[in-house]
């Protein structure tokens, strides 16, 4: 094993080799991933040691394990496939995970463009056996979970408003823009909360998912934010994934697959198609804003300028859908006016 300089991996490594004694000698760490937070991830592998772990380092001070351990429990009792935790240590915020591979959906996406379909079928089945199971067994499982509250939607769109609109563009926004903003922000909460609420992942994009070897299924990661909430909200983080383009008529066969599928189930009133399809477009909004807003934040707030590049691709969609439905007229003729198309 190299010498380690990096004084959170060598603490987690000195960890580790409580675990596994003589054999940290042999191992093999490489950096696998790092996200959106402060999170980091490491392959740990070794000839002597068996099949590769994941070592996750979640600083306590930014990222405490807590909510990862309880998610994690929950949604394998729930059926889905979310890594074993082999070991970890809460005070410290290491932990060592099933390796999953390294075939995200966006990946397989990427590679398998004829795949399409089938495979976002696949995880929209995920997302119902989810919603179905918690559905059955609400009352054990609901008060583990916040809800989407008013003010949690609230302070996700003037994420859109302080880190893109006023840091990233430099616009100064008057009291009656501010005021305006309010009120459509209304507009979206209150299609959200009038959906059915039930578990939602919060973060059910390609990058989070795993194609998982041998035909096993969807592995999913990255569930430590789960709520409840919007019942359309992870079918919205799936199919207007900043991460990646979807072909149209793949976008509506999924919208009317997941209607028929939940409506099967008979546990979430979706009300009518027509009825679904507009409370999907109007949570993609509120989602593509917050999206558009975290994305400003991470690169003026945490040096990490990568995510400015899928901006473009999520204003795109929010142009689109702001132009199809009456009440986001106020958006649509807000980003007409700030720039035909206003990426910087």
């Amino acid at each position: 094993m190299k010498k380690i300089q990096d004084y959170r991996l060598k603490k987690a490594l000195a960890w580790l080799e409580t675990i596994i004694g003589d054999e940290i000698s042999t191992v093999d760490i490489s950096p696998v991933s790092s996200d959106a937070s402060f999170r980091r991830y490491f392959r740990i592998s070794s000839e002597s040691y068996g099949n590769p772990l994941i070592l996750m380092d979640s600083p306590p001070e930014k990222e405490p394990l807590g909510r990862f351990l309880s998610c994690c429990k929950i949604l394998r009792e729930l059926d889905l496939k979310v890594p074993f935790i082999s070991n970890y240590d809460e005070n410290n915020g290491f932990m060592l995970l099933e390796d999953f591979g390294n075939t995200t959906l966006h990946t397989h996406l990427a590679e398998h463009k004829t795949d399409q379909k089938a495979v976002y079928f696949n995880a929209i089945d995920q997302i119902i056996k989810m919603q179905s199971k918690f559905e059955r067994n609400k009352k054990i499982y609901i008060s583990h979970f916040k809800t989407f509250s008013k003010k949690l939607l609230t302070e996700e769109l003037s994420l859109f408003k302080y880190w893109y609109l006023q840091t990233h563009l430099g616009l100064k926004l008057d009291l009656s823009f501010k005021k305006n903003y309010e009120d459509f922000g209304l507009i979206l909460i209150n299609s959200m909360q009038a959906e059915s609420q039930t578990l939602v992942h919060r973060d059910f994009h390609s990058k989070n998912l795993m194609i998982l070897r041998n035909q096993q299924g969807i592995g999913v990661l990255d569930f430590q934010d789960a709520l409840i909430g919007p019942s359309s909200y992870d079918l919205v983080s799936l199919l207007k994934d900043a991460y990646t383009n979807i072909k149209p008529k793949i976008v509506t066969d999924c919208l009317i697959y997941f209607y028929k599928k939940t409506n099967e189930e008979n546990l979430l009133d979706l009300g009518s198609f027509e009825s679904f399809t507009k409370n999907f477009h109007l949570t993609a909004i509120q989602r593509n804003l917050k999206i558009i807003g975290i994305f400003s934040r991470l690169k003026y707030r945490d040096n990490k300028p990568n995510y400015m590049k899928f901006i473009g691709r999520v204003n795109a969609r929010t142009m689109e859908i702001s132009g199809q439905i009456k009440e986001l007229d106020f958006l649509k003729n807000f980003l007409r006016e700030i720039d035909s198309n206003p990426i910087k």
